[in-house]
């Protein structure tokens, strides 16, 4: 198992952290959305009837939620894939090839792009229907007020569901964007060590060039064979 690998352990560790947080973010959204019928409480505002006090809603969008849904499953599907793979990978001793990285690189930082954008939107939502709960002191004591029955409304612990999804969104994104970061600098480490293997690959072909071009001159220079003769003749003089 290859643990000295700490930008693989890394990516392990936060795919871990993300798929936690996609299912805390997943799990009161879909909660909520059963307890209020199939309606989304992002963006609704209303107002109070004065004849028994319950609350007369116009529903928001439910684009809000499906997309808070959508984005939190396939976070789910990618840390999940992601985490098995980077875990192989750690147990083998190997990496990921350029390739995959890339992929990983576009996909984290596309995640954390539409996770900022849901994230805001449940922030932003949230904020709108607790502006519309005015006749209570707060807005989480809002779960103990009243419904038409026809609408089918369970808002019993609806604050803490939105609250917990609120968190897990924002945590998540900051996850991602780590995710993100990981990936590109991967992707970096990457382009450098093939530069020096290009930088490499040009130095021997270069060399090998000059040894060529070296033994074509020697092999090429002409030959004196009365060289050695006088050469052994002063050898003799010198004795």
């Amino acid at each position: 198992m290859a643990l000295g690998n700490i930008p693989l352990l890394a990516q392990t560790t936060v795919y871990s952290i993300s798929l936690l947080l996609s299912i805390t973010a997943f799990v009161p959204m879909a909660w909520h959305v059963r307890d209020f019928n199939g309606h989304c409480l992002l963006y609704t505002h209303g107002r109070f009837d004065n004849t028994d006090g319950h609350l007369i809603p116009v529903w928001g969008s439910s684009f809000y939620c499906g997309l808070s849904l959508f984005i939190n499953a396939v976070a789910f599907i990618v840390s999940l894939s992601q985490l098995i793979t980077t875990s192989v990978f750690l147990y083998q001793g190997v990496d990921s090839s350029f390739l995959n990285a890339f992929v990983d690189a576009v996909v984290s930082c596309a995640i954390a792009a539409t996770l900022f954008v849901s994230s805001v939107f449940v922030s932003d939502g949230f904020r709108s229907w607790c502006s519309t709960m005015k006749r209570f002191p707060g807005c989480e004591e809002g779960s103990v007020m009243e419904w038409d029955p026809a609408d089918g409304i369970v808002s019993l612990g609806f604050y803490v569901m939105m609250g917990t999804a609120q968190f897990a969104h924002w945590a998540g994104w900051v996850g991602w964007v780590l995710q993100s970061v990981l990936c590109i600098r991967k992707l970096c480490i990457y382009h450098e060590r093939e530069n020096i293997i290009i930088s490499m690959a040009r130095e021997r072909k270069l060399l090998n060039a000059s040894q060529k071009a070296y033994t074509e001159i020697m092999q090429n220079a002409p030959y004196d064979s009365e060289t050695p003769a006088k050469y052994s003749d002063r050898a003799l003089i010198l004795k």
